[in-house]
């Protein structure tokens, strides 16, 4: 159950009443363009989708079929007017994974719900979207079987199973000794390919606080990215790339700080450059832990959504507040920040360093391989430092679009959600059109639905 006063900004972006009657009652696509499209240059007879999560339809923390229908590559499929049918490997409601759903609107509340979905279409393989939440940049090409591709997703038992891999790609490719996405490219044949992969390199190593997960060698990831191209190259198709979002412009990362300051539950003490509980005792410094040590919160150090229960907790006062070195908050609850002085490593500073280094490498060879880059660390870092530092976010024509869990982004604070995803399919069809000569009309985004799912029946 989340807090109210914590999360209130959920309240600001559910217009549709969230979906109170099932997501399956609305016209799922009443918003997208019907008539004849004029490519240009381009070829959309066959388009696949290569990449992650955000690539899948993930949201709200689970895979699920009614959150899938409006992954970015579907919404672009249906745009293109593909002759033949995209199909994605579907999940029943409620999924796989641990789906955040609503419970009530007034007070906000949400739970989690351990029920499980199962695939419904697994006899249609080979799949044109090819989205694999968790997967990492070394599953496209995995010489050698460096990245234990077949360990991962096949063994149970082994501590970074997946069981993604084997929903998505064929038990044939699976059962070689070094199996790969890109031989499921190839057997499809595509006439465009977007490619969204790397994310997962380092969004563990975020979403963790910095303790659960490491992040991959930014050498390592240009030398696998390199290969990766070569690969697509090969194909002689259209490709399109996108690069990896920065921490800092993930709601995962700055919601929670924003809303406790917002709720006056925290304030920065701009003479001691340090953040401060607010208490019945008044104002008292908060205290983290960090890999160098316990130390005060500073300007640069984010408490994750995670912890959003944490400090639930606080503030019913179920545990001590951290206002003491002894009560500090856990480090896997916080992405620490640099600090003047300090020691060990900053976790966020790390993050920001690996991405920085990550999309150099992905925007060189894509410019050197002729692919067209959809520059997402750029979008979502605008959208998100408009919106802290204005209140905007993303301009569309049904008005400005804010970066925050019940509006661009779902429940989970990491991916995008029904309208966020369009925000993707509308960025990258004008970058086709700029780039093709294509006309391929925009979505009409006010006619997505949020689609937030729901525990009333």
């Amino acid at each position: 159950m989340m807090n109210s006063q914590i999360y209130r900004t959920f309240l600001s972006g559910l217009t549709c009443i969230l979906m109170l009657s099932a997501v399956s009652s609305c016209d799922r696509f009443s918003g997208l363009g019907v008539d004849p499209i004029e490519p240009g240059i381009a070829d959309l007879s066959n388009y696949l989708a290569v990449g992650n999560s955000f690539t899948a339809g993930y949201q709200n923390n689970a895979l699920y079929r009614s959150g899938q229908e409006y992954s970015y590559p579907n919404l672009l499929a249906r745009q293109f007017r593909t002759p033949q049918e995209f199909i994605q490997p579907y999940i029943s409601d409620p999924g796989l994974g641990n789906r955040i759903e609503l419970t009530s609107l007034n007070p906000l509340e949400t739970r989690v719900n351990p029920e499980q979905g199962q695939p419904v279409n697994q006899g249609e393989k080979p799949f044109h979207n090819l989205g694999i939440p968790g997967g990492l940049l070394v599953d496209y090409a995995n010489p050698n079987n460096i990245g234990n591709l077949k360990e991962r997703a096949t063994d149970p038992d082994h501590p970074a199973f997946n069981p993604f891999y084997q929903i998505v790609i064929q038990p044939s490719e699976l059962s070689k000794s070094a199996p790969r996405i890109h031989n499921e490219v190839v057997a499809l044949n595509p006439t465009l390919v977007t490619f969204w992969m790397g994310t997962n390199d380092i969004m563990g190593f975020v979403a963790s606080g910095g303790e659960g997960s490491s992040f991959t060698d930014p050498a390592t990831f240009a030398q696998l990215y390199q290969l990766s191209a070569q690969l697509l190259a090969s194909l002689e198709t259209d490709v399109v790339v996108y690069t990896v979002p920065r921490a800092t412009s993930l709601p995962f990362v700055f919601n929670l700080r924003r809303d406790l300051r917002n709720d006056n539950l925290i304030s920065f003490n701009q003479s001691t450059g340090v953040w401060e509980l607010t208490t019945g005792q008044g104002s008292l410094p908060i205290y983290i832990r960090t890999d160098g040590g316990t130390r005060k919160m500073q300007l640069f150090d984010f408490p994750l959504m995670s912890a959003s229960g944490y400090f639930s907790a606080v503030f019913t006062g179920e545990i001590a507040p951290p206002v003491t070195s002894d009560t500090a908050i856990p480090d896997f609850l916080v992405l620490d920040g640099p600090v003047s002085g300090g020691s060990g490593d900053s976790e966020l500073a790390l993050a920001l360093g690996a991405v920085n280094q990550y999309n150099t490498a992905i925007r060189s060879i894509a410019n050197s391989a002729g692919f067209l880059v959809m520059d997402a660390q750029v979008l979502f870092s605008t959208v998100a430092g408009e919106f802290l530092s204005e209140g905007g976010g993303y301009a569309s024509g049904s008005g400005t679009l804010r970066p925050i869990p019940g509006e661009l982004f779902s429940f989970d604070g990491i991916h995008t959600g029904n309208v966020g995803n369009a925000v993707l399919a509308n960025e990258t069809i004008k970058l086709l059109n700029s780039n093709f000569g294509s006309n391929i009309p925009l979505i009409d985004i006010s006619s997505i639905p949020e689609g937030f799912p729901t525990a009333v029946q």
